[in-house]
């Protein structure tokens, strides 16, 4: 399970589209997620 409260809502929203990209996975976004949001965006390619 992920906490989608720490992730930027742009995150969130494409989680939830079912539009993320194949290869985040949940390691990607539950382990040492950065605090920043734009961070966050680099990380899952967004």
């Amino acid at each position: 399970m992920v906490n989608l409260t720490t992730l930027a809502p742009d995150i969130v929203a494409t989680i939830l589209d079912d539009r993320l990209l194949n290869h985040v996975t949940l390691f990607d976004l539950a382990v040492d997620s950065p605090a920043l949001w734009d961070e966050q965006q680099e990380r899952v390619g967004l």
